[in-house]
């Protein structure tokens, strides 16, 4: 719904017509599903907007987009505004909702107690985005101090998922739906919530 709500703004403000495409990139995953579904079903162009809808690799993918204007919305989470405002200087206007994002962290069969991770490398998106900052506090609050294991940045959640199937190195990841529905039985039997 948050969605519909931020593409509801964006039409109501002026920005758009039906002749001007709104460029969004999202993640690809179960958070993306609303905007699938009103661009497949022509839901904003019923109502004068034309969406076309990009998928990205990474947060910093999207963020680099987002700054040099190939894209108008960046479907993400705060922690992306935040550092395009910190580290690369950009403006940014934030639309915020907000979910859990689902994510849990998955390990590999062999990981069996949080020390089994010591010295072994995790697999995120970016090092300074969300899911990698989650994990990161998981580990912290079961032992794990940042240098007690390796970062691995391989992007989106399909791209840390293939990276633990590939290597069995990559000991854990943050993974959300519908990856993770399927993780459990290819990459890892054990997973931790990743609420805090």
């Amino acid at each position: 719904m948050r969605h519909m709500l931020l593409l509801s703004l964006v039409l109501f403000s002026g920005f758009c017509s039906a002749q001007t495409a709104v460029r969004v990139k999202a993640f690809p995953g179960a958070s993306a599903l609303p905007l699938l579904v009103g661009t497949n079903q022509g839901i904003y162009e019923k109502h004068g907007v034309k969406v076309e809808l990009l998928f990205t690799n990474s947060s910093q993918e999207q963020r680099d987009d987002l700054a040099n204007g190939t894209v108008n919305i960046a479907h993400a989470a705060v922690d992306n505004a935040v550092a395009m405002v910190e580290r690369a200087r950009q403006d940014v206007v934030i639309v915020a909702g907000g979910d859990s994002s689902m994510n849990e962290l998955f390990v590999q069969p062999d990981v069996r107690t949080f020390a089994d991770l010591k010295g072994r490398t995790l697999v995120v998106d970016s090092p300074n985005t969300a899911y990698a900052l989650q994990a990161r506090k998981i580990l912290l609050m079961n032992g794990l101090k940042s240098g007690d294991y390796k970062l691995h940045s391989a992007g989106n959640t399909g791209l840390r998922f293939r990276a633990m199937q590939e290597n069995r190195e990559f000991a854990a990841a943050m993974l959300g739906p519908p990856i993770s529905a399927a993780a459990p039985a290819e990459v890892a039997a054990a997973r931790a919530p990743c609420q805090p």
